[in-house]
């Protein structure tokens, strides 16, 4: 039995436990009454966080669905601030893995403290993931999100566009279309580990994302690189400042190709100066020269103006009444027919002035001149066509052959189909339709739309078989005879304004070369036009842009599988035209 004094030892340390456990009971009621909401606040904060969950950024397709602009998932490397109790330190073993100043990684975590989510950096390389997911420091983690890839390089860049390191869309379709492409962002609340890696999402605030749409464009890939070689080699050989090229099916006014030179690869857009990443195609307005002539002469047919086989004379190369030379020739009579296939400047003014102004400048509008064709690409203009209340004594005379007055590069083959298609004005295509992130199909633009009509089909027909044929045959366009097809087309050779003086320069031009094929059921019309090459290597269009062009059309034709004739000659020349090719 115990003694009375070690009783009474064992009531006292009774009672100093019980007055422990008493003090314990209390302190741990006081922290649950007033420390338990900031406390659990805490744990779940060091525990749960919302992670970003980033949609695919859709993609975009030429006509036979291959990829022009993909998306990849790459690994990115975030941290969470909130739980990181010493930057400093973070930033010592991190930023060596990432091949970054440690000032840097420092700054970061530090300049946005309250937030619970910063990037350190994206898209890192497989060996820095591998690091991270190695070193395990707390409040440091990966995060999958996508990367644009361009598998064909530099193809189709104008159209395309680049997009930012937000998967922002920044120029060409993939600015004009960046919310179709984007999707939808999606966001999980989570239970993290200490490498703040995803264990469990809580079901009732979890939010998918939704992948971004698919573009189903009109170019086709082939075409494009046809196009794109063929512009380049033009611009290299006659160093040209820039250029570019279509490819137009006349039939739906769908574009096979836009290509421009210079151009860049908008994978590293930002090494490419702005002048390089302009689509000119649609942006830039040029003098046609001597390419609008077809078009004047088809509303001079059309409206009775002139008569197939009137003759005109020409005034020997030079009309003093306008001041006006034949681009050194010394025509004397030629017939309507023959002003427009050797290209008469002194013809078509005199044409110009019998038309008038009013019908002059009504032509140019039937044809699209003067304002948008409704393309959908950004940056489109629709060129300058004055209204008539500001042309000059002269003005009737120059716009019969392209000058006082400019047109983009699209509205010129867009035009030029009209000759193909029976007289039709459509509206060119770039978006062949959309598709969602599942392959079904939100949006068709398959269908041709009509937006009015240039000449009737008899005049669309005459303009080709006794006016633009012949051009290749026996005119200016004979660089662009392509054995087994009839071609027709058309050269333009325009001065640009000197920026010094005003007046018209006599060193700077546009050289430029529409043709399609074959004549009878043209399958593609196709535009080269070279801005301001080398004078001394050559500037005519038919000696400039006339190769290029046949090149071009040669290979898109043969891809398309159009046949030649049998007879791969050259076609023979139109009866009514013999005698004034030879000569008595």
């Amino acid at each position: 039995m115990l003694s009375d004094r070690q009783t009474l030892v064992a009531r006292v340390i009774g009672f100093g436990l019980g007055a422990m456990l008493a003090a314990l009971a209390g302190r741990l009621l006081y922290i649950y009454v007033t420390s338990a909401e900031p406390l659990a606040k805490m744990a779940v904060a060091q525990h749960y966080m919302r992670m970003p969950i980033r949609p695919s950024r859709g993609s975009i397709l030429d006509a036979r669905l291959r990829i022009l602009a993909g998306s990849v998932e790459v690994e990115s490397v975030f941290a969470d601030p909130g739980v990181i109790h010493d930057p400093g330190e973070a930033a010592v073993q991190v930023a060596p893995l990432l091949d970054m100043p440690r000032d840097e990684v420092y700054r970061k975590l530090t300049a946005r403290s309250e937030s619970r989510f910063v990037w350190l950096k994206r898209h890192v390389s497989p060996e820095e993931a591998k690091s991270i997911r190695k070193l395990r420091f707390y409040g440091v983690g990966l995060i999958a999100e996508g990367q644009r890839r361009y598998p064909n390089g530099p193809l189709a860049a104008h159209v395309v566009g680049p997009v930012g390191r937000e998967q922002q869309g920044l120029e060409g379709l993939e600015k004009l279309y960046d919310e179709r492409l984007a999707g939808r962002d999606g966001e999980a609340y989570v239970l993290a580990d200490r490498q703040r890696r995803p264990i469990w999402s809580e079901p009732d605030q979890f939010v998918p994302a939704e992948d971004g749409q698919h573009l189903i464009l009109t170019i086709d890939a082939a075409i494009q690189a046809f196009a794109e070689e063929g512009l380049a080699e033009a611009c290299e050989t006659f160093q040209a400042k820039s250029g570019c090229a279509i490819v137009m099916d006349p039939h739906t006014g769908a574009i096979l190709a836009m290509a421009n030179s210079p151009t860049f690869d908008p994978a590293r857009y930002g090494e490419f100066s702005a002048e390089s990443r302009r689509n000119r195609a649609v942006t830039d307005a040029y003098p046609p020269g001597s390419t609008i002539k077809p078009f004047i002469a088809a509303m001079a047919l059309e409206r009775g103006f002139v008569h197939l086989g009137e003759t005109i004379y020409c005034e020997d190369g030079y009309w003093a009444e306008q001041r006006l030379h034949d681009a050194g020739h010394n025509y004397g009579d030629l017939t309507f027919e023959m002003i427009v296939i050797k290209s008469s400047n002194v013809g078509m003014a005199k044409i110009g002035v019998r038309m008038g102004n009013g019908a002059l400048y009504d032509a140019l509008a039937r044809f699209g001149f003067g304002r948008e064709t409704g393309v959908f690409l950004p940056g489109e203009t629709g060129g300058t066509v004055y209204p008539v209340g500001r042309w000059t004594k002269y003005s009737t005379s120059r716009v019969a052959f392209g000058q006082e007055f400019t047109a983009t590069p699209l509205q010129l083959v867009t035009a030029f189909s009209s000759f193909a298609n029976g007289g039709k004005m459509l509206r060119p295509k770039i978006l062949r339709g959309v598709m969602d992130s599942r392959g079904r199909v939100v949006l068709d633009l398959s269908e041709p739309e009509a937006v009015g009509v240039a000449m009737t089909a008899d005049t669309a027909r005459t303009m080709v078989r006794q006016f633009l044929e012949p051009v290749i045959q026996i005119g200016t366009g004979k660089q662009c005879r392509i054995p087994g097809y009839r071609v027709f087309g058309k050269t333009g050779t325009g001065q640009l304004v000197d920026p010094e003086t005003g007046e018209m320069s006599h060193t700077r031009y546009v050289s430029s070369f529409l043709a399609a094929a074959p004549a009878d059921d043209a399958r593609a019309v196709v535009l080269v036009l070279v801005n301001e090459p080398d004078r001394s290597l050559g500037y005519f269009g038919g000696t400039v842009a006339a190769p290029a062009a046949r090149r071009i059309l040669e290979q898109t034709l043969e891809y398309l599988g159009v046949p030649r004739t049998e007879d791969k000659r050259p076609q023979p020349v139109p009866t009514f035209l013999v005698k004034q090719e030879l000569g008595p």
